[in-house]
Order: structure tokens, then C-alpha cells, then sequence
């Protein structure tokens, strides 16, 4: 039996499987499915390839620029110059000599003891005419005859005076010393800022966390090995989404198109050059590879392919393309991990976001800075009728309106991914008074259900040691409050395995029905499923027909909302346009004409 044909289930609270019953049933079906998937390659274009080098090199170069121009960063740099220099000055001052270190023991035969000693004799006879730069001992008689001078024969005699000679030295020590510690002097004061404070390296982990330090911005993730903040890509992209001030919002960016210049440069051009053969580009895939049971990749890991709003992901996706007489197809579930939660909690705030059509951002601000909202409508005491209000002013262009919207948009982020009222308090900038009413607003008043819900799993994952995600798969941990984000993301991230189950089902849909030539699977990433196609109407309303269903399968008995999922068809992974479903021959073909 296709692992598809379990669905639908009883709501994983109400019934659990065996483990075995997951392996038996789910895992190993699936094997085959990816085994084959990974023998399908992608068709690549090899002078988008080649543009898309050029694109790193501009994006690298912007990146630059925006960083300097930067006013955050400018005066990050600025307070760490002080610090740059008191230690660059410190480690210069520590190489300068005094004056024991060139003081020595007058020599009679040392040709420029010698000299030194007869000029400064000369300076103080005020003799400066007859200065030399070289004394030598013939010279130095003649000189003693013509002057006859005592304190000169006596030098001539090797038998200086004391105080002459004591003087002479000193002085010639002095000046040693000075030309040595004069250079390193004038190095200190010669120094410029930009020579110790070279331009923000986004690269560098240190820089980063010195800069989220000097900012005041609490860590998001924290590295396993170290236990120190760890501001990856990962944590950056989180900031990026809580993050309302402009200024930071452009460094973030900076940071993120960086990271994905590095990925792009290793994982996708030097792997599309490493693992290309006659033109196609392959991925191994690793089933179930994450905690949360969704898949990982490999030698080429299209999990890291940009999302739609990077600068890459234009330039990137029109690499990927179909070969002649083919199109690419891509189908993804729309908002999967939010309809999952919704039927799950069952609470009536998240339900109504698909039942009614309700605008999430606008029915969270309505919550969050109720006295705002109702300066813009007036009183209210039915937070879905304030919010269909509130977005008909957005609508309508009202700045005022959209500003109250958009200011609530980091805060249900940061409360989503478990943040409590200081994280809040210091995302939006209020008091911790204000962000303690919003705390309890988003849990306690907005959506309550998925509060308890999420409550009630953590306290059933203590009591068993792990949490039942569906279909008899388990979570484990021996540390439930570390892990609770984990574990309650994993309640709603583990579904993406309804694309496996429809990828599977649609294999075995092409093998009864002989489209194997027609039809071909070839990437999955998270909750959409990759392909080509044959560029004929005939063959896309087959799969349009076919994939669309498998994909939105009933998940749980009893739910309320249904997944959604509509087919994309194009050139390339990029330049695509999505068919409606049940879309007939004729408005197909007039979408392939239009490509």
C-alpha cells in the first residue's frame, strides 16, 4: 500500500502509532522514491551558469558599498578605532629601546666612538668648523699637534677623559635611541583609521557578534559547541523578518546576500561544474535528514535555493531549465505549517485567518496596539471585524494604517518562535510594561488554543520523553525545555511529508498510466515538488490534474482546513505562470503560447 492511502489520521493526541509502524509503513516505501528521484536529473543552462558567476561578483561588490555607506556600521567602526589604536599604539610603544640598550663602553679602535667623542669635544670647545664625519687616528694626531689640545692627545692616547668621554657616549646612545623610537613614534602618529579599521568584513563571525553586542541585540541562536552566540544566516534571516528600522534592515540584508554569495559560488556553481554530465546536474537526498523529519541534501543541496525575495533567486532559478521540447513544472503547499497549527489547536482566531479570509497581520495589531487601531476606527469589540477594517484603510493607502500593520508583523515573529516580553520590548522599542500586555494578548487572547496546545505537547514530551508527530513518528529529547521550540515546530514542519507521500503517489500514478516519457519528477525542496514536462496541453492537464489532488490529500480526520497547492509551468525553474486547477486544454495551451 502507497503511504498516501493511510491518510487521513486521527489527530496524533488521539491516536499513536508504533515507531515500526513509521518505518514500516512511511520510510521504507519511500526509499525507492528518492532513490529514483535522484537518477533524474536537472537540465542546466550554461550561459546563465556562466551570468550567474558575474551576479556573485556585483552582488559582492554592492555588498560592499552598502556596508560603507551605512550609517550603523560607519559609527560601529568609529567606536572601535579608540580600542584599535590604544592596543596598535601599545604593541608599537613595545619595541621601542631606551637608552641602557645602546649605551656602551667606549672603544678607541671603534671608528665611530672615536668620531662622536672628538665632534661633541669640538662642540663644546665651540671648535664647530673642524667637525668631521670621520676621525680617523692619523687625522686625529694631526689635528691634536696642530691644536695641541691635552684633552686631544689624551684621546689620541686612548685615555680620554672621563667626563668627555662619559658625555660623548651618552650622547651617542641618546641619538641612536632617538632614531630608532622616533620611526616607531612617527609610525603611531602617521596611522589612519582606515589602517586599522579595514572595511566590515560580513564574513567574519566575530565582527558580527561584536557588532550585535554594540547594538544591543540579544542572541538568537547560540552554537552547540561553544554555547556563544551564533549569528548564521539562519538567525540573521530571523532578525531580517522582527526588524522595522531601516538603517539595520539594509545591514541585515547585506549580511544575508553575502552568506547566500558563498553558498551560491560553492554549492551551486562549483557543484554544478563538479556534478554536471552532458549537462545535467544531480543532488543526493537524505530522507527524514532533519530533526524536524524533513529531508536534507548533498553535492548540489537545492534546500539552500534562494527564496523568491533574494537577489540570487532570479539569476539562480533561470539556470535550471527544461530540456527541448519540455517544460519545468513546480507545485507547492500553500502556508502548510499554519494550516497544520490551525487544525491541530482547532482555535478560532487561526482557523478564521482561512475560514474568513482574515488578514493575520492586521487581526494580530489589532491585539497587540488596540488604543492605535481604534484612533483609525474607533471603538470595537470584535477584534476580526476591527481587522477586516484595519486592511481595508491599508488597502486604501492609509500610512497611518499600514504603520500600525506593519509594526506588528516582528512581534508575532518573535512570539511565534517562542520569544517572552524583554525580546519584545526590545524588538519594537516600548516598555516592558507594554510588551508584558502584548505577551499575554498573542497567548492568552489571540490564540489561546495554540497556547494550550503547545503547552499540553511539552508537557506530554516530559512525561513520555518524546512527542508523537503523526503516524507512529517520534521526537525524542532528554531535555524538553531546551528543545520545546524544536519540538513544537516539529508539530507542524513534519507534514511536509505529505509531499513525499504525493510524490510517491505520483510515481506510481506515471508507471499505470505510462507517462514515464511525459512526466518526470526531478527535485523536491521541503513542501514543493520540482519537474519537467512535455509541452503539449495533453500532457500538462494530465499532471495538472493529477498532482494537485495528491498534494492537498485530507492530513487529519475532522479538519477543518484543507491544504492548497497550485501547478507552475515555465521555461525554467524561474519564468514561470501558475495554472488554475482543473485548468482545461484550452486555457493550458494558452499559457504554453504565452511562453
Amino acid at each position: 500500500m502507497r503511504p498516501i492511502n493511510l491518510l487521513p489520521i486521527d489527530f496524533p493526541e488521539v491516536h499513536e502509532e508504533t515507531p515500526k509502524y513509521f518505518y514500516t509503513n512511511v520510510v521504507k516505501p519511500l526509499i525507492p522514491t528518492f532513490i529514483r528521484i535522484m537518477g533524474e536529473g536537472i537540465t542546466l543552462d550554461k550561459v546563465k551558469v556562466e551570468e550567474l558567476g558575474g551576479v556573485i561578483d556585483s552582488v559582492l561588490e554592492e555588498v560592499k558599498t552598502t556596508l560603507a555607506k551605512n550609517s550603523i556600521i560607519i559609527e560601529f567602526q568609529k567606536q572601535e578605532f579608540p580600542k584599535k589604536f590604544k592596543k596598535y599604539k601599545t604593541e608599537v610603544e613595545s619595541s621601542m629601546r631606551d637608552l641602557s640598550f645602546y649605551l656602551k663602553k667606549y672603544d678607541p679602535k671603534n671608528a665611530t666612538h672615536r668620531t662622536y667623542l672628538v665632534n661633541e669635544y669640538l662642540i663644546t670647545m665651540n671648535y664647530l668648523e673642524d667637525i668631521r664625519e670621520e676621525w680617523s687616528v692619523k687625522d686625529l694626531k694631526a689635528y691634536a699637534s696642530y691644536r695641541e689640545d691635552p684633552s686631544l692627545n689624551k684621546i689620541v692616547d686612548k685615555n680620554p677623559p672621563a667626563d668627555i668621554r662619559d658625555f660623548a657616549m651618552t650622547r651617542l646612545a641618546q641619538n641612536k635611541m632617538n632614531i630608532w623610537n622616533k620611526v616607531r613614534t612617527d609610525k603611531v602618529k602617521a596611522v589612519k583609521f582606515e589602517d586599522l579599521v579595514p572595511p566590515f568584513n560580513p564574513g567574519s563571525s566575530t565582527q558580527k557578534t561584536a557588532l550585535f553586542e554594540y547594538l544591543k541585540i540579544e542572541p538568537i541562536n547560540f552554537s552547540k559547541d561553544t554555547g556563544n552566540a551564533s549569528w548564521d544566516r539562519d538567525a540573521i534571516e530571523q532578525l531580517l523578518v522582527i526588524t522595522t528600522d531601516e538603517q539595520l534592515l539594509e545591514v541585515l540584508q547585506a549580511f544575508v546576500d553575502y552568506s547566500f554569495s558563498a553558498i551560491i559560488k560553492q554549492n551551486f556553481l562549483e557543484g554544478f561544474e563538479s556534478n554536471a554530465i552532458d549537462g545535467t546536474t544531480y543532488s543526493n537526498l537524505k530522507l527524514f535528514g532533519t530533526k524536524t523529519f524533513r529531508p536534507t541534501a548533498n553535492n548540489i543541496n537545492f534546500l539552500q535555493l534562494p527564496s523568491t525575495g533574494s537577489i540570487y533567486a532570479k539569476p539562480l532559478k533561470q539556470c535550471l531549465v527544461a530540456p527541448p521540447g519540455y517544460l519545468t513544472w513546480a507545485i507547492d503547499l500553500s502556508a502548510l505549517e499554519d494550516r497544520i497549527i490551525a487544525n491541530l489547536s482547532g482555535d478560532e482566531n487561526k482557523l478564521a485567518v482561512f475560514t474568513e479570509g482574515l488578514d493575520g497581520h492586521s487581526l494580530s495589531a489589532t491585539y497587540y496596539f488596540p488604543d492605535r487601531v481604534k484612533a483609525l476606527i474607533g471603538e470595537f469589540t470584535d477584534n476580526k471585524e476591527a481587522s477586516i477594517k484595519l486592511k481595508a484603510l491599508v488597502d486604501s493607502g492609509n500610512k497611518v494604517a499600514k504603520s500600525v500593520r506593519q509594526d506588528g508583523k516582528p512581534v508575532t515573529f518573535g512570539l511565534s518562535y517562542g520569544a517572552f516580553p524583554k525580546k519584545v520590548a526590545n524588538t519594537i522599542k516600548c516598555s516592558l510594561k507594554e510588551a508584558e500586555a502584548i505577551f499575554n494578548a498573542y497567548h492568552n487572547e489571540m490564540y489561546p488554543q495554540i497556547t494550550q496546545m503547545r503547552d499540553k505537547a511539552l508537557q506530554v514530551a516530559k512525561q513520555k520523553g518524546y512527542l508523537h508527530l503523526g503516524l507512529g513518528c517520534r521526537i525524542y529529547s532528554d531535555d524538553i525545555d531546551k528543545d520545546s521550540r524544536t519540538l513544537f515546530n516539529s508539530l507542524s514542519q513534519f507534514w511536509s511529508v505529505i509531499t513525499l507521500l504525493a510524490l510517491d503517489a505520483l510515481y506510481e500514478k506515471i508507471d499505470n498510466e505510462d507517462m514515464g516519457e511525459l512526466v518526470k519528477p526531478n527535485a523536491t525542496i521541503y513542501d514543493a515538488i520540482y519537474g519537467i514536462v512535455k509541452a503539449d496541453a495533453e500532457s500538462i492537464k494530465w499532471l495538472n490534474d493529477t498532482i494537485v489532488p495528491l498534494m492537498t490529500t485530507q492530513i487529519f480526520k475532522g479538519e477543518i482546513i484543507s491544504n492548497e497547492a497550485s501547478l507552475d509551468i515555465g521555461p525554467n525553474w524561474s519564468d514561470v505562470v501558475e495554472l488554475p486547477n482543473n485548468a482545461t486544454i484550452q486555457q493550458i495551451q494558452e499559457v504554453i503560447d504565452e511562453i
